[in-house]
Formats: C-alpha cells, structure tokens, sequence
C-alpha cells in the first residue's frame, strides 16, 4: 500500500491538470471591466494595449494547490479583441505641380464647441462635443475656428473642404436638416467671447457649404466631408491675412428635441478625431507677399426723402386728424421692440467740421469738457468718424478710470484700482449694462443702491473691474467655495459647489431643466440661481449643503435673470422684462416680498452685479470648473 500511494498522488495531480486544461479551452475567455481594465481566466489583471497596437498574448501561470513543493506549468495563450477607430478617408484630390495640401485642426480647446439660446455661459468652447439641433426648448448651434498661420500669404486657393465626424446621436431624430456656414470675417475676432446671440444671427453666416446633411447622413464615427464653394474660396484667400477662418453647424431649431453631435477633438470623450480642414493651393506662394486689402464698411444712410411726397403725406394726416375723433390715452405708451445691433463693420456716417472759435470763456470751457468726455468714451476715432478737411486732429487724453453722468457728461475722476483691490467708489454700488447711450451692445454703467445718481463707468480697467466684482459673486465669503455651473457627465448643466483647497467637487441641484446664474450670499450660505424647472426663467434659493430650496418668484411669460446679492444679504437685484417687456433692472427682500423696478426707464438695462466686496481673490477669475 505504501508503494502505491505516491503513485495514486501522481495519477490525482494529472487528472487535475487535464481537467482544469480542457476547462480553459472549452471557452473561459477574458473579461473587460466598466473601466476598460482586462480580466483575464486566470484572475490576473492585465493593461488594455492601444487600438493600433498588437496585442501579445496573455501568460497565466497555474500552481497546484494539494502540494505546494510540486509544481507543473500551464500556459494558455488569450488574444482580446478591440475595435480600432476606422481610418479616415478623405475625398482625392488632385494637387497641382507647386501646389500644397494643407490639413488644419483647431489650434486649442478655446477654438471649438457650441452655444446655447438663452445660455447660462457665454458658451461651450473646450467641450468634447460640437452640439447642432433643439434640444430641451433651446436650440443649439456648433462652432470652430481654424488658425491659417500655415499657409503663406498670397496662395492661391484651389480647393477646401471641412470634415466633421460623428460623436454622439442619443437626441437624434429622424427628419431635419444640418448646416456648415462660413462665418462673416468680423465674427473671427475675440471669437472665445462670442456666444448664441452672434453666432446663431441670420447675416453671421456668409457662405453655405455643400451639402447639407440629413439625419440619414449621421452616425456615431461617420465621417461627412462638405465643399467650400467658389464663393468660400475667394473668402478663404482673403482671410490669409489676417490668418483666422471661423464656422458654425445648425441644425433644426423647433418642434421635438432632435440634436447631433460632432466630435471636437478635445475633452475627455472625444475619439480623437475633430474637425480637419483641408486646403489645396493651386501654385505657390508669391515671393512677395501681396499688401493687405482695405477693410469693408457698409454705410448706413437716411433714405432720402421725396419732398412733393412728404407735402402730400403731411397735408393727408392733417386732414385725417382734423376729421378723426379724439380717443382718450391712458397710460404711458412704451416701446417693445428690442433693436437688433449690427455688426461692427456697419457704421453710420459722421462728419466732423472745424469747430467754431468760442464767443465766450464759459463756452470754450463747456467746450473742452466736452471734447474730453467723448475722448474718455471713445478712448479713439471709430472707423466711421470722418474729417472734412485734411488738418490732423489734436491727441486724445491719454484715458483713465472715471464715472461721468450720462445725461451731463461731465468727467469726475476716481482713484486707478490697485492690485488685489476694486476701486473704493464701486463699495455697494450696482454696476450694469444699459443701451440708454444708444449702443445697442451696452456700455457699463453704475447707480446707488436705491436707483439713483445713474452714471457711466468707462476707462481703462472699468471691464476689469465688472467681471471681478461679478466673480465674487461665485465665492463662499471665506472664498474657500465657488458655485460654479457644468453639464460634464450629466444631461442637464446644474449647480457645483468646489473646495478650491482640494478641488473636490459635489453638485448642488437636480433639476429636470437647466440651473444657472449662481451668487453666494455675502453673509452666509445661501446660493440664488436662476431656472427654468417650472415653465419660465424664475429665481431660487437653497442653501449651500443642497438643503431649502425655495422659489422666489412666480412668471407667466416674463424672465428673470441675473441675480445680485446686497452687502446685507437681505436683498436681490435682478434683470426682468415683466411689465415693460424692456429689460430693466428689479429688486427685492430676500423672501421675494416687496419686487420693485429699480431703474424704471425706457432703455433696456441688464445683468446687475452688487459690489459687496472690493477684494479680488487671487486666481479666481482663472478658476474654472
């Protein structure tokens, strides 16, 4: 008996093996986890290898259990599968002898992503998506910004195309269409800044390219190739010189929720694979690079009016008015158009003539003030200031900080802002945008709490000081927390609160729609913010660990936007358009009792920040969520 045992061991241990063998090849295959980490049959972890790169096969070594001083080999080869990012093919195109072809990308996150209507940000650069369609009320609008620095000034263009690939068709819906428009040249400057109100206006965009594209047309990883026609080419040459050449995508902007997105390149989910804008030169560059063109300016004149017509209409509306019955007015009549600005390179017209001698030391010095106010607004000649005479006008005032009254305009400096601290005149005042100077773009202005004493905040540093008094808006008063707004990882963009110490971050709100608009009380933690959860753009307020959510106000059809704490934090200024259906700027309790309309004007006045706090906190405007 003796003799055998070791046998019988021996006869146990290949039985083993066998079995454990054909269970490995009868189908044990490796598993991947949900963050992409291989399981393999063995129960070892090994690295997942990139898409273009061989896969070597996988050792798993076996050791028997019932003797740990007997040990046999067993290895089994596991080949995973991937599934690489197909190749992208672009259309072939014959380039010329002396030619070029030039491939473009964005030069940065900043150049691509998408807008929104009625957005919360000023827009989506840097997103992994570039959005095109409706979705949640809202349209959306796609858009991308190519740096020709490559290609040398003077090229002749002989053929462009863009190509676009798909990144993400949950919303899409069967039936809409999609459009590549070249962007007007004036869009390419400050192009970070620009958001829906710009880029989704019908004359931003100049030149269709070819074809539209159908939902048919849209697939995750598809690639859609459209045509710069001639038009877009001319266009193109042009742009050499100044080296920027813009885009946006639109799609369906009504009925159901129907919204595609391409990839951007850059973020965390891109596929590697964002917008490629191919140029072809039809020869090479000029020696000499060619000087740069003119700029364009379209002149905006009166119509000019037909005198025998005008004398015919006057005497018709005398007479209708001398026969027609009074009918009593009530009320005040308002106005409730919103004019549409126009692009910077439509200018009216303005002669400027030699200026008479003052009869009068009084009139030489209301002369001079004057002169020196609109110099401090203007800071220089706009492009559509011309002399009548060929005799060089004085230099400007080198410009400073100052506030000067709008209805008088007459200049009160104010002390320059130091470094780290706003200017002391700010301390609880409202700073806001208003058209009341005609500017359809607004101009900073600036009123005590109570409305009055309404000035214009111009100079140098007068912006700067607007967007750091609107960024501690976002900060806990120990400015240790900021509430920021971000749509990564979720369907909906809601409120973040970030521990700047260790950027650990929890969100705040769960709404169905969209919250926005963030302002921490000065005086403890309460957040107010504006959504749009019950059917209009209302304000609420919730504390600062997610807990009393309350909200303030209660529209039919009116927005209110914008919210601004006071020092106290018993206050909130606001921009709404109820009543008037102008824009103007609201205040009330922090219960939302006592609403009243602050400026009461009929310009259109928005987008209020209350001064609470003259400090700048170091690297918050640079924080980002």
């Amino acid at each position: 008996m003796n003799q055998q045992h070791p046998l019988s061991i021996w006869l146990a241990i290949i039985v083993i093996v066998v079995g454990i063998g054909s269970l490995l090849l009868l189908g044990i295959q490796p598993q991947v986890t949900a963050s992409g980490t291989m399981i393999n049959g063995g129960g070892l972890l090994a690295q997942p290898q990139p898409t273009n790169a061989p896969v070597p096969s996988t050792l798993v070594p076996f050791t028997d259990t019932a003797s740990m001083t007997d040990t046999l080999p067993l290895t089994v080869s596991v080949t995973p599968t991937f599934t690489p990012l197909a190749p992208l093919i672009l259309p072939n195109v014959t380039v010329p002898d002396g030619g070029q072809a030039y491939l473009l990308t964005p030069m940065g996150p900043e150049m691509v992503g998408w807008v929104q209507d009625q957005d919360e940000t000023v827009n989506h650069f840097g997103d992994y998506n570039m959005y095109a369609g409706f979705f949640g009320g809202q349209p959306r609008v796609g858009a991308m910004q190519f740096d020709l620095a490559s290609v040398p000034l003077g090229s002749p263009i002989l053929y462009a195309d863009l190509t676009l690939t798909g990144l993400a068709d949950e919303w899409l819906v069967e039936g809409g269409l999609w459009q590549v428009d070249l962007l007007a040249e004036w869009l390419d400057k400050d192009w970070a800044k620009r958001d829906f109100h710009w880029l989704a206006r019908p004359d931003s965009g100049i030149v269709p390219l070819e074809p539209r594209l159908a939902s048919i047309d849209l697939a995750i990883g598809q690639s859609n190739t459209l045509l710069l026609p001639p038009a877009a080419l001319t266009q193109l040459e042009a742009r050499l010189f100044k080296g920027l050449l813009s885009f946006r995508i639109t799609g369906p902007i009504g009925g159901t929720d129907n919204l595609y997105a391409w990839d951007s390149g850059f973020g965390a989910r891109t596929s590697g694979r964002g917008p490629v804008l191919r140029i072809v030169t039809g020869g090479p560059a000029p020696a000499v690079p060619p000087p740069s063109p003119t700029p364009d300016y379209v002149i905006i004149t009166l119509t000019p009016t037909n005198e025998s017509v005008l004398v015919t209409l006057a005497a018709e509306s005398m007479t209708a008015t001398a026969q027609a019955t009074p009918i009593p007015i009530t009320g005040t009549p308002q106005p409730t158009v919103t004019p549409t600005s126009f692009p910077p390179n439509w200018v009216t017209p303005v002669l400027i003539t030699n200026t008479p001698t003052p009869e009068n030391a009084a009139t030489a010095a209301w002369q001079v003030q004057v002169a020196t106010a609109q110099a401090l607004v203007r800071k220089a000649t706009p492009p559509n200031i011309w002399t009548t005479t060929p005799t060089p006008l004085p230099p400007l005032p080198t410009p400073t900080p100052m506030i000067v009254a709008y209805d008088r305009l007459t200049p009160t400096a104010t002390a320059t802002a130091t470094p780290g601290v706003l200017p002391a005149v700010l301390s609880d005042k409202i700073l806001f945008w208003s058209d009341r100077t005609g500017n359809a773009n607004g101009v900073l202005m600036i009123m005590n709490a109570d409305g009055s004493n309404v000035t214009l905040w111009t100079g140098e540093g007068s912006a700067w000081a607007y967007e750091q008094a609107r960024q501690n808006k976002n900060a806990s008063p120990d400015g240790g927390f900021r509430v920021v707004v971000s749509s990564e990882q979720i369907r909906t963009s809601q409120l973040w609160v970030i521990n700047l110490a260790d950027r650990t971050r929890r969100q705040l709100t769960d709404f169905n729609e969209i919250a926005y608009d963030p302002v921490w009380s000065p005086t403890g933690n309460r957040i107010a913010f504006v959504s749009p959860e019950s059917g209009n753009d209302e304000l609420y307020v919730i504390n600062a660990d997610g807990t009393g959510l309350t909200q303030l106000t209660y529209n039919d059809w009116e927005w209110d936007k914008y919210p601004s704490w006071s020092p106290d934090g018993q206050q909130l200024a606001f921009w709404s358009n109820r009543e008037s259906r102008r824009k103007q700027i609201w205040i009330m309790n922090v219960d939302g009792s006592n609403v009243r309309n602050l400026s009461n004007n009929q310009y259109n006045d928005w987008e209020p920040v209350w001064v609470t706090s003259l400090t700048v906190y170091p690297g918050l405007a640079e924080d980002r969520p």
